[in-house]
């Protein structure tokens, strides 16, 4: 181990840490300090027909946060340009009214949520029970809105009945409806992880700095340990590492007349076919949908890609590894590295679409950084994993096959995660990759950053597989050549 090149080594690695600490908390900013919230959206089962003048609907609406900044409110216009105004207010408990707002009926798009703000937020305690109460001005019968109402909402591809109290259905002038007003309230919630981000990264730091200090004195001492292997990596195999990468390129674009231009056309024809099928045959309306698509294909496809090619990557290299002797991590780790590079390439199309969509390119770009960096681990650790696997068990390589392509098809690529049922949710949140995808499609699609949560699932993902995959393929390393 070259001690000077090492230090060089470890100090850039310092510095880039900082970096990405120092720009995920300004990028981040109010993600960090706020999260949106909103109560459950009811399903419109039924309507209580035209709010016209003289007419006056309340109902009890609970508040999910500390701060009430609007509520939704679903109403039908049957597509006319209905005029008047709608008054809307809400009081406490006392009948003190909190908030007041008036809005021209026009505002009401036919049969969606439309979303009134307050010119003031509400402050009061969460779960504070209020009263709305809606009525109108200049609003005859057949120039009104219809508000809807509902007893179920929908989760996935099911309606669930909910049991609504009395108390809590909707009234016209005094008389008492079945089910409640289709009707959401928006607010914010404040966050703390803010104020402990910079003790979280900076323990992290101090712990990672620990450990290399002791690997350091253990190296000065002639004992291996992760930090000698990923020193040498980078000291005296550098080289080697770059010619392997090298060859990959070459030999998966030999013969071929576009050459690394499929890394170009390959996300966006297949965009282009799921594109036509899922938009067009089975009518999706996920807003800004091919975005939605090619983000979910770019990324699954590089895991995919360099799982496949790292599980192989002992195996295809048997010749080499009976002859010259060098570390044999080396390379799967070439493997996901090549395809890290074509992934790199392929992110070009996917920013062209959004160009040419109209998405906004924003500081939260940046962020997919630390995505791309949590991936990576994940699929090094998977990596290490199968091509352990494949070396005692060359059918490991059919099986993934089959694996891979149950996987897409549990991971939200083309399809709304909302058509997922319930009781399923919560292991589709458990995918990894359905962790990844997502972070990278707020960023992209919403220009913001994904809640402190997602920071902690990517990362924890990450760090367990290529653990785990590390120990298992050290464990196992030196029986490979009595199988190769």
């Amino acid at each position: 181990m070259d001690a000077k090149k090492s230090k060089k080594m470890l100090a850039t690695l310092a510095v880039c840490y900082w970096l990405l600490v120092v720009m995920i908390y300004l990028v981040a900013g109010n993600q960090f300090h706020y999260t949106a919230v909103t109560s459950d959206a009811l399903s419109a089962n039924n309507a209580i027909g035209e709010l016209v003048d003289g007419m006056t609907v309340t109902q009890r609406v609970t508040l999910p946060a500390d701060t009430t900044t609007s509520l939704s409110l679903m109403a039908g216009t049957y597509g006319r340009a209905n005029t008047g105004t709608l008054h809307m207010t809400l009081a406490d408990e006392t009948g003190t009214i909190v908030a007041a707002k008036d809005v021209d009926v026009s505002i009401f798009a036919d049969g969606q949520y439309t979303t009134i703000g307050f010119d003031v937020p509400v402050e009061a305690q969460r779960d504070s029970v209020m009263t709305l109460t809606l009525t109108t001005t200049g609003c005859a019968p057949g120039n009104a809105v219809t508000i809807y109402c509902g007893n179920t909402v929908t989760a996935g591809r099911f309606d669930i009945v909910q049991q609504i109290a009395e108390a809590d259905c909707y009234e016209v002038n005094g008389a008492r409806g079945v089910g409640k007003l289709c009707v959401k309230v928006n607010g914010i919630k404040t966050l703390s992880f803010y104020k402990t981000y910079w003790l979280i990264v900076g323990g992290l730091f101090a712990v990672v700095a620990a450990l290399c200090a002791m690997w350091w004195k253990q190296a000065m001492r002639g004992r291996n340990n992760p930090l000698v292997a990923v020193c040498t990596l980078y000291t005296r195999y550098a080289f080697l590492i770059k010619q392997l990468i090298a060859r990959d390129f070459k030999t998966k674009y030999k013969r071929s007349a576009l050459g690394m231009a499929w890394s170009f056309l390959n996300p966006l024809l297949t965009m282009s076919v799921q594109y036509v099928v899922f938009s067009t045959l089975f009518n999706s309306d996920i807003p800004n949908y091919p975005v939605y698509l090619l983000s979910g294909i770019v990324f699954f496809n590089f895991f995919s890609e360099a799982v496949s090619m790292g599980m192989t990557s002992i195996t295809g290299n048997a010749s080499l590894i009976k002859k010259v002797y060098m570390p044999k991590y080396i390379y799967p780790v070439s493997r996901v590295l090549s395809s890290l590079i074509n992934f790199v390439i392929s992110l070009v199309p996917l920013f062209l679409v959004m160009l040419v969509t109209g998405t906004r390119f924003t500081p939260a770009l940046l962020l997919l950084v630390f995505d791309i960096l949590c991936l990576l681990g994940f699929v090094t650790g998977m990596g290490l994993l199968l091509t352990t696997a494949m070396t005692f068990f060359q059918d490991t390589q059919f099986l993934w096959g089959v694996v891979s392509m149950m996987w897409m098809y549990l991971t939200p690529i083309f399809y709304p995660e909302n058509i997922i049922p319930a009781q399923f949710l919560t292991f589709c949140h458990m995918n990894p990759m359905y962790q990844y995808i997502t972070f990278a499609r707020i960023c992209i699609i919403d220009g913001v950053s994904p809640e402190p949560m997602a920071y902690f699932w990517c990362l924890l993902s990450s760090l367990v597989v290529l653990l785990l995959g590390i120990g298992v393929f050290k464990k196992h390393q030196d029986r490979f050549v009595l199988y190769l």
